[in-house]
């Protein structure tokens, strides 16, 4: 019941972002004239839940991430604070209060990650986009186009940051996403029968890598380019 609403309340959100009526967003889905705006409001209202096609063309039509409409309901505050108490539980977030003000601490790395040089990479881009928006160096529309598409296909900063399996699949580059299987399946002893095949998927896996790689490599000299 409260994913429903949740979804609801972002559509409703992004829809009066872009100052379209549910008529006019309903006629932009592709239904009909007469239950255009009907079909929406009963999403908006969270009588009905779109299904993941749908939640895909709706994020097409918005111009965003799907996952910047699929949410955990954040309705009051009791589901707020088990959201904060699952980030302490799970990445060490830390609540302080600093002369009167209350501030978070989203990630609190291990020394295993230090070691490693991964710390708070995802935030770290996001409060230096954040910090651009505050000195005027960025619109306010180019932020929230960001924030809404956020993580674009080829952005690679994302893979630095430490994520569990869930996160792993929703997130990184398929070539990554590759390389960790067939680590995990290397790491388990596989059986000597198996390493033809094991050797098969690392020679595919880095064909992949190096496929995206010179994609984002022609990214990068397009916007050498308009510089």
């Amino acid at each position: 019941m409260e994913r429903r609403f949740s979804i609801g309340r972002r559509i409703n959100f992004f829809r009066r972002l872009r100052g379209w009526t549910q008529k006019e967003l309903g006629a932009k889905l592709g239904f009909s004239e007469k239950s255009c705006d009907v079909r929406v409001a009963q999403y908006e209202s969270g009588d009905r839940i779109p299904k993941q096609e749908m939640l895909e063309k709706l994020a097409a039509v918005f111009q965003i991430s799907p996952q910047a409409l699929d949410l955990p309901e954040l309705g009051n505050w009791v589901q707020r604070m088990h959201i904060f108490f699952a980030l302490e539980d799970m990445y060490g977030s830390k609540i302080k209060k600093i002369d009167g003000d209350y501030y978070l601490r989203i990630e609190d790395a291990d020394e295993e990650a230090l070691a490693a040089g991964i710390r708070n990479a995802v935030l770290q881009e996001w409060a230096d986009k954040r910090q651009a928006l505050e000195q005027g160096e960025l619109k306010k529309a180019t932020y929230d186009e960001w924030r809404y598409n956020y993580p674009r296909k080829g952005e690679y900063s994302c893979v630095t940051m430490r994520r569990d399996d869930i996160e792993e699949t929703a997130y990184v580059p398929q070539a990554y996403m590759k390389l960790l299987e067939l680590q995990r399946d290397v790491a388990a002893e596989p059986a000597k029968d198996s390493v033809a095949e094991l050797q098969e998927r690392y020679e595919a896996t880095e064909a992949l890598i190096a496929k995206e790689l010179e994609a984002l490599r022609k990214a990068i000299e397009a916007v050498k380019k308009q510089a």
